[in-house]
């Protein structure tokens, strides 16, 4: 990030570099230099000499690397089409040689980054994108989905009806950290993720059968069942020496020592559990990178991961090439299996398998070097999204990376970009020729040195690309100032929430691809963060509440009508504690909190400050029952899980019971279970005891 790089060293640092000294010449001394530089003697009476001789050079080229733009090399730029500087190495060497190049370029940039931070960004206008700090999820985009998740739309009180997980797409399936297949309960251990427990539910009572307990070094993040088979996913850590031998300046050894760095793979790993007393372990697999997301489509599991090459680590050739282990057996990815764009710098890849789990085929493998951000799946298709905040021409783009299924797993097949930066996975779409897409762009203004950005020339896009991943067609400049808080795709229809301080919700129609054409608007008071579809042509809204000057603390649950798309209506809007104490609900941040109970009845959890109702006072965490009946929505009670250390995991049911996982904090994690005839509670199960 550039601010009036040349003023700033001569106020600040009292330093007037020679108009003479570019980017180019630097670079040449560097090359004419650098094996000088590198090989400088290791003699242990010759430290104090060096260290201030290194000191002194690593000032002048930091200060001169500030001065031409804080880096050097080139920047990651998104490629213009599908397919586009996109290749499939068929050797190993070739892809060793592209990270010899970026290894001598890091290098370079090394040198004149080193003292960037003596420049302080100081502008009071300039802000860091919401999505660059952490990015959350939502939930559906099928106009078929609002009865997605249930066995039996006609309610839960029906005999043999069972909770799944809340997804995005009808047909794909998302991991979760409970689930049921109608008689047990699977739960993870949330408060130290090594674990998973089994529990029996058909009695009536909660009984817990069974403990499968990993090891301490693997932390599961979700988990499938999949007829009698579990899948459980997360993260691998492992301990290496390093030894930082290799530095674009060789300092005494005495003086650095070997360091331990930890290693992060994913771990997956089924077991057979058609006997839920003892579960027996099939297989496992690792690949390289830290689990990213997984999707899955009847019984093929496809898991992201994300994998990292330092570049500066001395070893970094043997590291540049992502792997797979099954049950101990170690191989590189095939380098036919491994895309790569051209015009990236990113040392870091997105590595996807395959794994078939009623086949018990090994994982097949996809990869592609370039960070990924954000995974999309359809039946229909896979994209995976790398957002670049600042690019070369200090431009927010998002580059979409789409694959197709095959018989063998995925196939990488083309690359598009698009202005601005998205909100979650829920910001894109695909019907099967065409993909959507909704950012927010953070507009620059570039003179000379300086670089600003003001709040008020934000805006919220939509683009729609076909598959060679050109975009045909597009929606910009809605709500000027504002920022995207929630998106949701139903059929040939866009629902965009923006705010800032009231809650413009735009109806966009995505029926002629190449003329999507905003319909309709409706503003009001507070944001959705949250859209789902509960009926044909309603949705619902959980966020947070507001009035005409922004949020008041509260939140809320709303019921959209958008059965004429030209006249968006809120025709409920239920707030938690109306507006007398601040709420607070994690839905943002994972789309699976919205449990629904039956097409009709669904269970939102809030956190609640503190308030008086009545004369008692209500504080602690809720889940708030609702029920959408003839075009409104109503309140159904309030399930009271708890007042301190406690937070909702997420929840389900079985028949006529529901069933929450609430975390205890140092107490563990606990199933609270409640009668949905009479919504009392009936039961409470301690699952965490192998940490007691």
């Amino acid at each position: 990030m550039k601010k009036d790089i040349k003023n700033a060293l001569n106020e600040k640092l009292q330093v007037r570099l020679p108009e003479t000294l570019n980017k180019e010449n630097i670079l040449s001394e560097l090359d004419d230099t650098e094996t000088n530089i590198i090989e400088m003697p290791k003699k242990k009476n010759m430290a104090k000499k060096i260290l201030p001789i290194v000191a002194s050079f690593m000032v002048v080229v930091g200060l001169v690397g500030m001065y031409f733009g804080l880096g050097m090399g080139d920047k990651n730029s998104p490629v213009a089409g599908a397919g586009t500087g996109v290749a499939k190495y068929q050797s190993y060497d070739m892809i060793y040689d592209r990270f010899d190049n970026l290894h001598k370029e890091y290098k370079r940039e090394n040198i004149f980054n080193s003292f960037g931070d003596l420049i302080t960004e100081g502008d009071s206008d300039m802000a860091v994108p919401e999505s660059a700090i952490g990015t959350g999820t939502n939930d559906t985009s099928d106009n078929e989905n609002y009865n997605t998740g249930v066995s039996n739309p006609n309610g839960p009180m029906a005999n043999g009806s069972h909770g799944t997980t809340n997804i995005q797409e009808k047909d794909v399936d998302e991991g979760d950290i409970i689930k049921t297949d109608g008689r047990y309960l699977y739960v993870v251990d949330v408060s130290a993720y090594n674990g998973i427990s089994i529990v029996d539910c058909a009695s009536g009572e909660m009984k817990k059968v069974t403990d499968i307990v990993l090891e301490d070094n693997k932390e599961i993040t979700e988990m499938y069942i999949y007829k009698d088979t579990l899948v459980i996913l997360g993260d691998y850590s492992t301990q290496k020496e390093r030894d930082q031998k290799e530095s674009l300046f060789v300092i005494p050894e005495d003086i650095i020592d070997d360091v331990v760095s930890i290693e992060h793979d994913t771990f997956i790993m089924v077991y057979d559990v058609t006997d839920r007393v003892s579960p027996k372990k099939v297989t496992e697999f690792v690949q390289s990178g830290d689990f990213g997301s997984s999707r899955m489509i009847g019984s093929k599991l496809y898991t992201i991961s994300t994998y990292y090459v330092d570049i500066y680590d001395e070893d970094y050739r043997d590291n540049c090439i992502p792997e797979i282990e099954t049950n101990g057996a170690c191989e590189k990815v095939p380098a036919g299996c491994i895309s790569i764009v051209e015009e990236t710098t990113s040392t870091t890849y997105a590595v996807i398998t395959t794994l078939d789990v009623e086949k018990d085929k090994g994982p097949l493998c996809e990869a592609i070097l370039g960070e990924c951000n954000q995974l999309y799946a359809s039946s229909k298709g896979m994209f995976l999204s790398e957002t670049d905040y600042w690019d070369e021409e200090n431009q927010e783009t998002t580059k979409i990376y789409r694959f197709e299924y095959t018989d063998n797993g995925v196939e990488f097949k083309g690359v598009g970009k698009v202005p601005g930066y998205i909100n979650n996975q829920f910001s894109m779409s695909y019907d099967g020729e065409y993909f959507r897409i909704a950012t927010t762009l953070d507009k620059v203004t570039v003179d000379g040195d300086s670089v600003s950005m003001s709040m008020s020339d934000r805006v919220n896009n939509l683009y729609i690309l076909n598959n060679d991943m050109q975009v045909v067609g597009k929606v910009e400049d809605l709500a000027k100032g504002e920022l995207i808080k929630s998106v949701r795709f139903v059929g040939n229809m866009s629902y965009v929430v923006t705010f800032r301080q009231t809650d413009p919700l735009f109806v966009i129609d995505l029926t002629d691809p190449e003329n999507p054409t905003v319909k309709g608007e409706l503003k009001i008071p507070g944001f959705s963060q949250y859209l789902h579809p509960i009926a044909d042509g309603y949705l619902v809204g959980v966020g947070r509440d507001g009035t005409e000057i922004g949020e008041n603390g509260d939140c809320k649950v709303s019921l959209f009508d958008v059965t004429n798309p030209y006249e968006p209506k809120e025709t409920i809007s239920i707030s938690v504690s109306n507006g007398k104490a601040y709420v607070y609900t994690d839905i943002d941040l994972d789309h699976k909190l919205y449990i629904k109970l039956s097409q009709s009845d669904f269970v939102v959890p809030f956190r609640i400050g503190g308030y008086w109702v009545d004369g008692e006072y209500k504080q602690g965490e809720y889940c708030i029952r609702y029920r959408y009946e003839n075009g409104t929505i109503k309140e159904i009670t309030r399930y009271y899980l708890g007042k301190d250390s406690c937070g909702v995991g997420g929840g389900t049911y079985i028949g006529n019971t529901m069933y929450m996982l609430v975390g205890r904090g140092e107490n563990g994690i606990e199933i609270m279970s409640f009668d949905l005839s009479t919504n009392e509670e009936t039961g409470r199960l301690l699952i965490d005891e192998w940490n007691e």
